[in-house]
């Protein structure tokens, strides 16, 4: 009669040694998949300002009246920004809290755009300054920036009568 097999002794050993593995391993997989998201989600960020900003000074720059019109240039900032974080529909009055701070200047030889500087060929510009501020998804050792700015300066469409 044959003897029931059992398994060696060292195979049982062996079973447990991919445990042990994956247990000192799984920390540093987890840290890295959080990496990859916080990375992708500040990318996804930086993108996203920068389209609000662009479509915003698109806006602004139709003329010269509308080169201040921070109202609607905010409504399109938060219909660009709507998937991120922290950006609802219910945007704050004219943009000038967090998340989300919106800046929308006219600008040309005599006005300065931003501090003391005029626009680039001293023409007619409009100028718009998007921020937002990033809530944190997870606390790794490398952070990510805190807030994103991006700024978009805009020849006026419409000459200057």
């Amino acid at each position: 009669m044959p003897r029931a097999s059992r398994p060696a002794r060292g195979n049982s050993r062996r079973s447990g040694n991919s445990l042990v593995e994956f247990a000192l391993f799984a920390p540093w997989y987890f840290l890295l998949f959080a990496g990859v998201v916080n990375t992708g989600f500040v990318i996804y960020g930086l993108i996203a300002v920068q389209n609000a900003a662009r479509v915003a000074a698109l806006h602004t720059a139709e003329n010269r009246y509308t080169a201040s019109d921070r109202d609607g240039a905010c409504v399109l900032v938060m219909r660009e920004l709507k998937g991120l974080p922290a950006v609802d529909s219910n945007a704050p009055a004219g943009c000038a809290s967090d998340p989300v701070t919106l800046a929308a200047n006219y600008c040309d030889a005599t006005t300065p755009c931003t501090g003391s500087a005029t626009s680039i060929d001293n023409g007619p510009a409009a100028f718009v300054a998007v921020t937002y501020r990033m809530p944190p998804l997870f606390r790794l050792p490398v952070s990510a920036p805190a807030a994103i700015t991006r700024t978009v300066e805009v020849r006026l469409r419409e000459p200057l009568p």
